[in-house]
């Protein structure tokens, strides 16, 4: 019988409690099936205060977890949810393929939003990347506390659209911790014109921001750099962190929702800091029928796009197989720091479930 998501939260929590931090498992034995709906608590969100749960779907490989599975993020679209059925298709497709315990996130503002929602802008990757981060976190917890092995250096994430976008940020936030992410159409950094909703480089998107000081949904300057997968001073500490993190960027350039032109330069800033993005922006030619059929915004069977430019780097036995060349961040429980216009944001993982936080000069 499947426990409630409360006593798999309370069972999680005691059994965190009673375990070492570091995400070890290197020799015990595993013990059962993992739930395949879970639940774990976030960072609380300012427009709501109080407690909040995500849920998150997982798979794991048919074949049985083994000392070499890695984790996957597999991370929706703005305002779709994270159980609908090609979501828990691909976490299925994933678990196998690539020998990964899969998960699809809820993250916040997953779903259609309520009438209340115009006076709560939209979260563009900043606690939603944190969610995604807290859910490696759930899982790790449990594989250790059943002494399951695992292999933490092969952690992933994918996404299309908003999911590519919090895929961008979830590597950001822990910068030791991604071997690869796959974005696929995904929202750049939160341009004025996304903020603002002023339609510039064509997007109809509007992130509901203001320039109103006054008002509770102001947009600061250090916000929008922190929410900037290709802001420079930030790719900077990245690539000291992990210089062999490997983005997959794959946009059409006819894509109208989130024009490939910000990605391009997001891909270009990347280039610039030291890394070698993998990226594929999309003309008629890479149409297939298969995994491609438009070069616009849905780009085609995005699962099938995974695989089409990803298998290399994903699979085991791919011929550009990556994994992370030393401890990750929830290892390491140290601050990861990114200065901003005004002060600095810091990624705690000191006291387990990270966190994140601005502090002003």
């Amino acid at each position: 019988m499947r426990r409630t998501a409360r006593q798999c939260l309370a069972a999680v929590g005691v059994a965190l409690a009673a375990q070492p931090a570091i995400w070890s498992g290197e020799t015990a034995q595993g013990a059962g099936p993992m739930e395949n709906e879970q639940a774990f608590i976030s960072q609380e969100w300012p427009f709501e205060p109080g407690e909040r749960t995500v849920r998150m779907h997982l798979e794991t490989p048919a074949a049985g977890i083994t000392a070499n599975t890695g984790l996957m993020l597999v991370l929706h679209n703005w305002g779709g949810r994270y159980n609908e059925p090609h979501y828990v298709a691909w976490c299925r497709e994933f678990a196998d393929r690539y020998n990964v315990i899969a998960a699809s996130v809820n993250y916040l503002q997953s779903g259609d939003q309520p009438a209340h929602a115009a006076v709560q802008p939209y979260d563009f990757g900043y606690l939603q990347g944190i969610d995604g981060l807290r859910a490696l976190h759930s899982i790790g917890g449990q594989l250790r506390a059943a002494g399951t092995p695992f292999n933490p250096r092969r952690c992933y994430a994918m996404g299309g659209s908003g999911g590519g976008n919090v895929a961008l940020m979830v590597a950001k936030l822990a910068p030791h911790t991604f071997a690869c992410i796959i974005d696929i159409c995904g929202m750049p950094g939160l341009t004025d014109g996304i903020a603002y909703g002023l339609r510039e480089t064509g997007t109809s998107l509007n992130a509901g921001y203001s320039r109103d000081p006054a008002s509770p949904a102001f947009l600061a300057r250090h916000m929008q750099e922190i929410r900037d997968p290709g802001f420079p001073a930030h790719l900077a500490i990245q690539f000291k962190a992990n210089s062999a993190y490997k983005a997959v960027i794959v946009h059409g350039l006819d894509d109208t929702s989130c024009p490939a032109v910000d990605k391009i330069r997001i891909f270009h800033d990347m280039v610039a800091a030291g890394f070698r993005p993998d990226g594929h922006f999309l003309t008629a030619a890479a149409i297939d029928g298969k995994a491609v059929t438009t070069t616009g915004h849905p780009v085609g069977n995005r699962m099938l796009v995974v695989e089409r430019f990803a298998d290399v780097y994903l699979r085991e036995d791919g011929a550009l197989a990556l994994a992370v060349p030393g401890p990750n961040d929830f290892e390491r429980k140290q601050d990861v720091v990114y200065p901003v216009s005004g002060g600095r944001y810091i990624v705690d993982y000191s006291h387990g479930p990270p966190t994140i936080r601005f502090v002003a000069d």
